[in-house]
């Protein structure tokens, strides 16, 4: 039974109030693909003088490489019965670019996964479960499309092929990569150093609709780079999921960025945990399954190597979102 339930498991996982600015909000054009519906962001404090507006400047024509590195621990309990499921520090190569203007004025620019890389870690696995792991993974490599950000750094179109074969969990940890560290939304206001702001959106993944706030603090800034502090936490209340029930959800992100407002890509860095309690209703009636996950990220562009240096986290073997 406690398999059924870790598959079942496994198909799951992982201020400034001036009135003169207007709402973070977007018209849907009728003759186009539609715009996505904007965050919203909110500054908290506008940091310290001088204060200038933040805004991408990517030229046409740029291309970048980059790195994204990621190693998740994951452990599971149903009753009195407990396993873990990690995958060890993996590499994926992203191609973006070349960068093309749209007529609107953002920047559109292609990406794809060019490569996938396993570390030594998976040595120490056996043949099937290193088989099934590679299984999981091989579908990565078909991920390719395209995406448009404005010049506040906010995703306003864009089109995947591929994510649908991926596991949801790969998938939480993907969008997590992509609405919060890859790229970072700006607000409307000039912002200075120790400035602070929060974007709030709404996500689907793994089919449970979350709530994502994600806070940033401008720890330096130059003309071209800003180095950030971010926290993440999202939050999902009881919902229907699949034939069981998702009773509690809670997810925290924390990490650094460093944004190169003349690039598509930043450096990141974070590590991200996560809990919930599933109720899955099986042939012997309701179980409740508890799953805790987590994930370290590194991100960064090719011209800093490619050495895979992320450490594989520890898996932790209690899982209460809401610590009862």
């Amino acid at each position: 039974m406690f398999q059924k339930l870790v598959l079942g498991a496994l198909s799951l996982a992982i201020a400034s109030c001036q009135p003169k600015f207007a709402p973070q909000t977007v018209q849907v054009p009728e003759a186009q693909r539609p715009l996505r519906v904007m965050p919203t962001i909110r500054v908290l404090d506008a940091g310290m003088t001088p204060r200038v507006p933040i805004r991408y400047r990517v030229q046409p024509g740029t291309a970048e490489t980059l790195y994204l590195e990621l190693a998740r621990a994951q452990a599971m309990r149903a009753g009195d019965h407990g396993g873990q499921n990690n995958i060890p520090p993996i590499q994926l190569q992203v191609k973006l670019g070349p960068a093309t203007p749209t007529p609107e004025g953002f920047i559109r620019h292609p990406v794809k996964i060019t490569q996938l890389r396993i570390s030594n870690m998976a040595e120490q696995m056996s043949p099937a479960k290193r088989e099934q792991m590679e299984k999981v993974l091989a579908p990565l490599l078909s991920v390719e499309g395209w995406s448009e950000m404005d010049v506040q750094g906010r995703v306003r179109r864009s089109e995947f092929q591929g994510l649908e074969d991926l596991p949801p969990n790969l998938l939480s940890v993907l969008a997590n990569v992509r609405t919060a560290l890859l790229t970072v939304p700006f607000p409307d206001e000039p912002l200075g150093v120790q400035a602070r702001w929060e974007v709030e959106r709404r996500l689907l993944f793994a089919g449970i609709w979350a709530n994502q706030v994600a806070t940033y603090l401008i720890e330096k800034m130059e003309r071209n780079q800003l180095q950030l502090r971010v926290t993440v936490r999202q939050s999902a209340s009881p919902q229907p999921f699949g034939d069981g029930r998702l009773e509690a959800y809670q997810a925290t992100v924390v990490g650094t960025v460093a944004v190169r407002l003349n690039e598509f890509t930043s450096y990141s860095e974070a590590e991200a945990t996560s809990q919930m309690r599933i109720v899955q209703q099986t042939t012997t009636g309701p179980h409740l399954l508890r799953v805790h996950t987590r994930t370290a990220v590194r991100l960064y562009p090719a011209e800093e190597g490619n050495e895979l240096e992320a450490a594989a986290p520890e898996p932790e073997q209690e899982a209460e979102p809401d610590g009862r």
